[in-house]
């Protein structure tokens, strides 16, 4: 990517100052490399990317991914790697590679006043790449979970208290997660810290029945019971009751620690995450009495309708729990931004149409010149971590001690299974064997889903 700290002066950036058609002409050559090399939409080359995981290839898509310019939005696509690495088995490598992005997110809390001029004057795709909210916690998540992989759980637990940091440098009421906080719960809790596990299923409860139906599901029946059995283990028994009256959970026995069971903890990542695309359209400005061009990042496909899946072990059949929904956080993330975009995108028309009508004032050449510029560079920023799930669903299961084959299945609409994933578990007293997959291909379109195969 160019350094446009070194290409753009403030003084070009306020549009108000007298331009000679020498630097006019350079600057156009400039902005018009700099659309071909960097403007182009994010989502774009994602499509190309994600076109192994749809057919089954995950080694495809990561070969895609590893040749994309390392020197260009380096967090997304480092994040993106990141994913694919681990889809591929390669947990270490691919905490290796989120560890990079997670590093330059850090980095980007500077500011740095020429890159936002920069990106006032051209467009938000010069402005560095942290991720939303929701990306940044999830990026600990995946960590944590390459940990649990790797057999190294304390390393979760650090990646749990590095989300804990982060989310409380957003202010005194935090943007939590609620599959951040889950997650931690069940770290915690494996490894003996039963105090913390229990505070974060009650945060985790807490979001969901807050914000479900909004950017997180409604609170799923595994975090209702995992909170009650923790309750219950704590001797905690008037919260216990009152959530079990609250959950309508009458019939519910918690289950007891016993060295001759242990839990079988499934986590699917289902589906992909939506693809950000653009919008332009055409603005009054009483600023400068004009129409002006502005564009901006936009969903531009309904959800992804998916398959169900399920566990199945031992000749029983588990229905799995909705513990993130990751399109809905990427929809509401945008809307959220939104009006701070509109606002950004509006005063970046201001300037480029106030470049524009200096230049004319030079010249018609100058004036066309820096009417071609300003139309080629002005794109909306569609970067996002799209290598992430749709959605994530969990299964927790208490079984005996020992080997025991599962299958995650992925079910359609006529309960007919259209693919099977199969693992072999070792259950061990009184702990937990996670089982993490990744799912992503969808529901075939204009095929019944009673027909898909």
């Amino acid at each position: 990517m160019l350094n446009t700290q070194k290409k753009f002066s403030p003084d070009f950036l306020s549009g108000s100052c007298a331009i000679n058609l020498n630097t006019i002409k350079l600057v156009a050559v400039l902005c018009i490399s700099i659309s071909l090399q960097s403007c182009a939409s994010y989502g774009s080359h994602a499509v190309t990317m994600r076109e192994g995981l749809l057919h089954g290839d995950p080694k495809a898509s990561l070969a895609v991914a590893e040749l994309k310019d390392s020197d260009q939005e380096e967090v997304v696509a480092s994040l993106d790697k990141g994913m694919l690495r681990r889809m591929n088995d390669d947990y270490i490598g691919s905490n290796q590679i989120l560890e990079v992005a997670k590093q330059e997110i850090e980095n980007l809390h500077g500011f740095s006043i020429t890159e936002n001029l920069a990106s006032v004057a051209i467009n938000e795709t010069l402005r560095g790449y942290e991720g939303d909210h929701y990306e940044q916690l999830l990026l600990h998540a995946y960590m944590a979970l390459n940990y649990i992989e790797l057999g190294q759980i304390d390393g979760g637990r650090v990646e749990m208290l590095q989300a804990n940091v982060k989310m409380m440098e957003w202010g005194d009421e935090p943007e939590e997660d609620a599959f951040l906080r889950y997650l931690e719960g069940m770290i915690y809790e494996n490894m003996g810290e039963i105090d913390s596990a229990l505070i974060s299923y009650r945060k985790a409860y807490i979001i969901y029945k807050e914000k479900g139906g909004k950017q997180y599901p409604i609170a799923p029946d595994a975090i209702k019971k995992d909170l009650l059995r923790l309750l219950a283990w704590n001797g905690l028994w008037s919260e216990y009751k009152t959530y079990k009256k609250e959950f309508k959970f009458n019939d519910y026995k918690p289950a007891k620690a016993s060295n001759k069971y242990g839990e079988l903890i499934v986590l699917l990542n289902n589906g992909l995450a939506p693809i950000r695309g653009e919008k332009a359209i055409h603005i009054f400005s009483s600023e400068v009495e004009s129409n002006l061009r502005v564009a901006f990042p936009v969903y531009d496909h309904p959800k992804q309708s998916l398959f169900l899946p399920r566990v199945s072990v031992n000749n029983k059949q588990y229905a799995m729990d909705k513990v993130e929904d990751i399109d809905d956080l990427a929809r509401y993330s945008l809307a959220q931004d939104m009006p701070g975009i509109m606002v950004r995108a509006t005063a970046r028309a201001v300037v480029k149409y106030n470049t524009q009508q200096t230049a004319s004032d030079q010249g018609s050449l100058a004036g066309l010149l820096m009417t071609v510029t300003n139309i080629v560079t002005e794109r909306a920023d569609t970067r996002s971590w799209t290598t992430l799930p749709q959605e994530i669903r969990l299964q927790r299961i208490l079984l005996p001690v020992g080997e025991h084959q599962i299958k995650v299945q992925m079910v359609n609409v006529a309960g007919r299974v259209v693919d099977e994933i199969n693992e072999t578990v070792v259950i061990k007293p009184k702990q937990s064997s996670f089982v993490v997959k990744h799912w992503n291909t969808p529901v075939p379109k204009n095929i019944p889903l009673a027909q898909a195969k």
